[in-house]
């Protein structure tokens, strides 16, 4: 998803190696952490003169022994020092303009951000920060003017036995947009951010919003604006089927799709009734939208084509 999102001008390097210790760890979250930090990584380069570099990288690290192989560790907010270990080194890195200590230092404060007004909320970072936490990790931040920033998570190395997963090839589904409109609601910036280039890429226009009142604003305002809407389930202030609900009280045929990293079989049930068209695992948010977008768009098409 990063890679079809990425312009021209940004070049996007994976290196993973593949000795790097397994660790137990929540797979939607990490997705989360990563989508923000490499958004955040292409925002600080994208309008920059020279071309831009953002490095995504995996490796094992250890600590209590030889020092790390790198720049010089600082430590930032409440991180503690790592325990004695193997661990999985995450790391994302670029090559814009970099940070001054005193924005370094409140980088992980919520709302804080050096972004224009409209460009960001400030949460990204501290969502980052809010999920190293929560798996014990350890964050580090090695940035100055002119120099680039690189992002380092330690995730704690599990002995514990893991089965060989394959990653599937996802079908490629052509999707034509024609210029349909689509609504797009989800709290995560960066999950916003990069479905609308991806989707602006094949031909739709895209409306997205982080607050799902404000979205209901827009919807109510034009109705007929809108050929989809693709909401978040869990998101502060309204929930994706409390949004669905309310934009059938709206506009009943404007087809909602709701993405969501837990799909129980209580939402299941519940999603029909608030005028869901259909579910979508969060994780594969890219493939699986494309599709859900392309199928909806498709039958829109079709039915105008024919009348």
């Amino acid at each position: 998803m990063l890679r079809a999102t990425f312009p021209a001008g940004v070049e996007l390097k994976v290196d993973c190696k593949a000795d790097a210790p397994a660790v137990l760890a929540d797979a939607t979250q990490l997705k989360q952490l990563l989508l923000n930090l490499c958004t955040n990584a292409l925002h600080a380069v994208q309008d920059q003169a020279r071309p831009g570099l953002v490095e995504i990288g995996l490796s094992t690290h250890s600590a209590g022994g030889a020092p790390h192989n790198g720049p010089e560790r600082r430590s930032m907010g409440d991180r503690t020092p790592l325990r004695e270990g193997r661990y999985a080194c995450l790391w994302i890195r670029d090559n814009g303009p970099g940070m001054d200590e005193a924005t370094r230092a409140r980088i992980f404060e919520p709302f804080f951000t050096t972004k224009t007004v409209g460009k960001g909320t400030g949460l990204g970072l501290s969502v980052v920060h809010g999920i190293v936490k929560a798996h014990e990790a350890s964050i580090e931040v090695q940035s100055a003017p002119g120099e680039g920033s690189a992002f380092r998570v330690y995730f704690p190395a599990t002995e514990e036995s893991v089965a060989e997963v394959t990653a599937p090839t996802p079908d490629t589904v052509p999707v034509h947009g024609k210029g349909k409109h689509v609504l797009y609601v989800d709290d995560e910036e960066a999950i916003v951010f990069l479905m609308t280039r991806l989707l602006e890429r094949q031909g739709f226009r895209v409306s997205g919003y982080t607050d799902p009142r404000e979205a209901l604003a827009a919807a109510r305002a034009n109705p007929d604006q809108f050929d989809l809407v693709v909401t978040d389930y869990n998101m502060p202030y309204m929930s994706g089927l409390e949004v669905a609900s309310a934009l059938r009280e709206i506009r009943a045929d404007l087809p909602v799709v709701m993405a969501s990293g837990y799909i129980t079989e209580e939402l299941r049930a519940e999603a029909p009734a608030a005028g869901i068209r259909e579910l979508i695992y969060k994780p594969n948010t890219a493939d699986d939208l494309c599709e859900a977008v392309a199928r909806f768009a498709n039958a829109k098409i079709g039915k105008e084509s024919s009348s």
